[in-house]
Formats: structure tokens, sequence, C-alpha cells
């Protein structure tokens, strides 16, 4: 088996028993979760698209097991754009590569993480929100009962996006100074904050 098989292998498990397990410790506080966060850098990190996909899914999984599940249409909802940072994270690591010491190249690379998070938030909240909208009649069928909607999701929202945040620079910054210290190798493919 390959050196880099071997890693990716040990990483997903160990991403996917720790995210699961802090998602289930975290579950009072509504929607602060690391799945996002995981997504992104799974998207990042793991060369396999389909191993990057199988973390968020995976995380979810064993975390509902404890946690419990709802509706079938939100669960499929949710998972999806839970798994959807995914396809951030190959955008990250296709186009923000830094290289040398360098102010601008790792602001750039702070920015894209950030920017990344929260797109994935953003779009979390309004397709969510507009499933919830759509399918359980809490609110009117109409513009103004949608607006309502996202209006009474917001506290949710804020508490989505400060778990995506927290959780992804966590992740990476924490693969960077794996980097920095040696513990990690780069690849041309993968971003290193220096």
């Amino acid at each position: 088996m390959k050196r880099q098989n071997l890693i990716d292998g040990l990483l997903f498990v160990l991403l996917l028993v720790i995210g699961s397990q802090v998602r289930v410790w975290l579950q009072d506080l509504p929607n602060f979760a690391p799945v996002a966060a995981l997504a992104l850098f799974a998207g990042y990190f793991f060369r396999s698209w389909i191993l990057a996909f199988c973390l968020p899914l995976g995380v979810m999984l064993l975390s509902d097991i404890r946690i419990g599940s709802y509706d079938w249409r939100m669960m499929a909802l949710v998972y999806t754009m839970l798994a959807a940072p995914v396809g951030l994270g190959l955008l990250m690591r296709r186009y923000l590569h830094v290289q040398r010491r360098s102010f601008a190249p790792s602001a750039l690379a702070f920015g894209g993480l950030m920017g990344c998070s929260l797109g994935g938030a953003i779009m979390f909240f309004l397709t969510t929100n507009f499933g919830s909208w759509l399918w359980f009649g809490m609110y009117e069928r109409s513009m103004a009962g949608l607006a309502h909607c996202y209006v009474q999701a917001i506290p949710f929202f804020r508490y989505t996006l400060c778990g995506d945040l927290l959780f992804a620079v966590v992740l990476f910054g924490g693969y960077a100074l794996a980097v920095q210290m040696g513990f990690a190798t780069r690849t041309k493919r993968q971003l290193v904050i220096q």
C-alpha cells in the first residue's frame, strides 16, 4: 500500500471519529458543528473526491445514530448541503497555491478559506430553510412566509457561521502547523500557509 493511501485512510478514520463525537458533544448548540468545515478540508486534502464526500456523510450518519433522526426529506437536504463544501475545498486546492513566506499569498489563502466557509454556510442556510418552508407548513406559503422563515432562522445561522469558521480555522491551521513542523508533506496541489 502506498504511504499516501495509508495516511489518507488513517486521517479519514480519525476525522470521522472525532467529527462525529464533536457533533454529539455539541448537539445542544444548534447548528454549531464541524461537519461543513470537515467537508471543506476533505475536498482540499484528499486526492479521492469519493473519500472526500464520504467524510461529512459518514460523520452525519455516525452522529445521527446517537442524536436521532428527523424527516427524511430534510435529512437528505441537510446531508447534501453539508457535503457540498467538498466542492469548495476542491476549488481551494486548485486555485489557492501559496509558495514561500509572503504575506500576500497567505492573506489570499486565509481570505479564500473564510470566503469558502462563509459561502458554504450561506448555501446551507438558504437551502435548508427553503426546504423547511416548503415541506413543513410552519409558515405561510407565500413570499412573505418564506421571508419570515428566513428571519426566524437568523439565530441558527449565527451558530452555523461561527461553527463553520471556527472549525475551518482549526482544521486548516492545524494542517499548516503540521506542514511547518514537518509532520505533513507538501505537494504542489496543496495549500500551505507559511
